[in-house]
């Protein structure tokens, strides 16, 4: 029982144990290099909580499938997100942005965005996203070398910018990526200088990032078509019409930014990662494309079609547990308490390293072997409570995890039966890297060769 793993107790209880590292770096050069890698390896040598030391930085870890159902149960009462997410916020000239609120003020805004983030986004709009995917690949020749980060990010950030704004991205994808990675890594992740942001090439990709906010908030303004289904702008629009807006007008424009922000940092490093674990899984692949292929024998899939394919949501799913979305979360701790017989003061920096259990034999056996039958019955086990969190865990789970799953699927389905990927070197092995997100290396290349169905 999770009661007995915590408690608001904290007299005479320890701090929890300090992970040996280098004088001054301390553990920073291994997190740099793996900071899942080390989670794990710290989970097993030292236990489910330790403190760790990073140059002029210490925080607390808590792993374990205990530790994601203390987080998802009753993380709310202990944990905040606000102070991690401040200066991001400013990036985008605003004070507030859903992942930086606790509370009622969470919820509100949660409950707003929701339907427009959910899987139905997409569900609906199966053929668009196809003849997008179709359009976008049409000039890809025989044996071309493709990088292959780069086209996910366009392929994906493309899809979303139709299907939640209504407005393509594709002259401002560079300024989104470079705002992006430089934003995060400056200000939450905290790994690169602050002088960055001041950078010209920066600055001129941060103003057009804002830009393309409000192009897309003055196209869908100015339309005069009326779509049966609203997507997030035309939501966004409706409440500035209210009497008292849910958000104000520069939270407007940073919630615009989110759709095309959120599929270079998730979608489009899991298609990539999927993509290169069946290149290095012959058999299963042949699965895969076996399915892919029968779906699109009558035409233009639906959903239900989707859903059935077991090997495509499998290699899915695994890829998601081998190359999580979000590896670890940052919160402060607002209240003291201790964890598995450790003390967490008030103000300690916690790191929830809510992917642990993803590498745990106890949960999934042979954890380094990319194996999509594990999520299917008999087994199911990624439904073993705290054991599977690609996309974090607790009141900010990601807001369009169910669309993701759906984009992922639908993207691999729609690329494999169409054409054929080769590694572009047999022996490449990836390296993920940390950017700030688990992402794979810029080095990924494939060649790809139409085919003929």
């Amino acid at each position: 029982m999770i009661d007995n793993l915590w408690s608001r107790e904290v007299n005479n209880i320890p701090l929890p144990p300090l992970v040996k590292g280098f004088p001054i770096l301390g553990s920073s050069l291994e997190l740099a290099k793996d900071n899942l890698g080390f989670f794990v390896k710290q989970y097993h040598e030292v236990g489910a909580i330790f403190r760790v030391r990073a140059l002029n930085r210490q925080f607390t870890v808590i792993a374990g499938t205990e530790a994601n159902q203390f987080v998802n149960q009753v993380g709310t009462e202990f944990l905040s997100v606000q102070d991690f997410w401040q200066d991001f916020c400013k990036e985008l000239g605003t004070d507030n942005l859903l992942v930086s609120l606790d509370g009622d003020r969470h919820l509100q805004q949660r409950r707003f965005l929701q339907p427009s983030y959910s899987r139905n986004s997409i569900i609906h709009a199966f053929p668009e996203t196809i003849q997008l995917i179709v359009e976008l690949t049409a000039n890809l020749r025989s044996g071309q070398r493709v990088q292959v980060l780069p086209f996910f990010q366009q392929i994906i950030c493309e899809q979303l910018g139709m299907l939640l704004a209504d407005c393509s991205p594709s002259h401002y994808r560079g300024d989104l990526v470079r705002f992006l990675q430089t934003a995060l890594n400056v200000t939450v992740v905290k790994q690169l200088p602050s002088f960055l942001l001041w950078l010209p090439s920066y600055q001129r990709s941060r103003k057009r990032v804002l830009e393309l906010a409000k192009l897309a908030i003055k196209k869908n303004r100015m339309s005069q078509t009326k779509r049966q289904k609203p997507n997030l702008i035309d939501e966004l629009l409706t409440d500035c019409q209210q009497p008292h807006p849910l958000l104000s007008e520069s939270e407007m424009i940073a919630a615009a930014v989110g759709p095309y922000l959120a599929g270079l940092d998730t979608v489009a490093n899991t298609c990539s990662f999927m993509l290169y674990a069946l290149l290095k899984s012959p058999e299963i692949m042949a699965k895969v494309i076996q399915e892919v292929d029968g779906l699109f024998q009558d035409g233009i899939p639906n959903a239900e079609g989707l859903r059935g394919l077991s090997a495509l949501h499998g290699a899915a799913m695994e890829t998601l547990r081998m190359y999580p979305v979000a590896t670890a979360i940052q919160r402060y701790a607002i209240a003291d308490f201790a964890f598995k017989g450790f003390r967490v003061d008030a103000g300690t920096h916690v790191i929830i390293a809510t992917t642990v259990p993803h590498f745990l034999p106890q949960y999934f056996p042979n954890p380094h072997t990319f194996d999509i039958d594990r999520f299917h019955p008999p087994r199911n086990e990624h439904k073993q409570n705290g054991a599977f969190a690609p996309f974090g865990a607790g009141a900010h789970l990601c807001l369009g995890n169910g669309l993701a799953e759906v984009q992922i699927m639908l993207t691999m389905a729609t690329l494999l039966h169409r054409f054929e990927f080769s590694l572009e070197s047999p022996n490449y092995t990836i390296q993920p890297i940390s950017n700030p997100t688990l992402s794979p290396s810029n080095r990924f290349y494939v060649r790809v060769q139409p085919r003929s169905n």
